[in-house]
């Protein structure tokens, strides 16, 4: 399938390619600023922050060996459903007329992602570029997560008096 796809792509003009890229591109940001309107900077950043994360992520999986189509597949979907939520958001602060829902969600959004970013920078073995205070400061975010997701689950640990 691919090789027929590629054998495919390799008869057009480089013209055509660039004009269907355009053309793609045009109507993605079209279409933001008009779903998003004035938190379509906003997006923007989400949108680099998610493909840069699913970048960093193939890559740590390809250092590790653990790079696999399905999970991969599975990313891209996360990160649709994670731009549908902004979106989401977006929505319900047109309703509520209060522009903050929509920036504290983008903005909340994009923090997880860049920590996403930085776990797999470090999983991928480049952990040294990171400076050791984001490092400890990431160890803190995680562990308090980490702690969170416990008590929800009831899996705290006990502590003997």
């Amino acid at each position: 399938m691919w090789n027929s796809f590629l054998e495919r792509l390799s008869t057009f003009e480089p013209g055509i390619i660039k004009n269907a890229l355009l053309a793609i591109a045009g109507f993605f940001t079209g279409m933001v600023g008009t779903i998003m309107g004035e938190h379509q900077n906003f997006f923007y950043w989400l949108f680099a922050f998610v493909v840069f994360d699913y970048l960093t992520g193939m890559i740590a999986a390809a250092r590790t060996g653990t790079l696999s189509s399905r999970i991969g597949l599975i990313g891209v979907v996360k990160k649709l459903v994670i731009l549908l939520i902004a979106i989401g958001f977006h929505g319900i602060d047109q309703i509520f007329a209060e522009p903050w829902i929509g920036t504290g969600a983008c903005g909340a959004l994009s923090l997880n992602e860049l920590i996403s970013i930085l776990e797999n920078v470090e999983r991928a073995g480049f952990g040294s570029i990171i400076p050791r205070h984001i490092r400890q400061m990431l160890d803190v975010v995680k562990t308090q997560e980490e702690n969170k997701l416990k008590q929800r689950c009831g899996m705290e640990e006990k502590t003997s008096e």
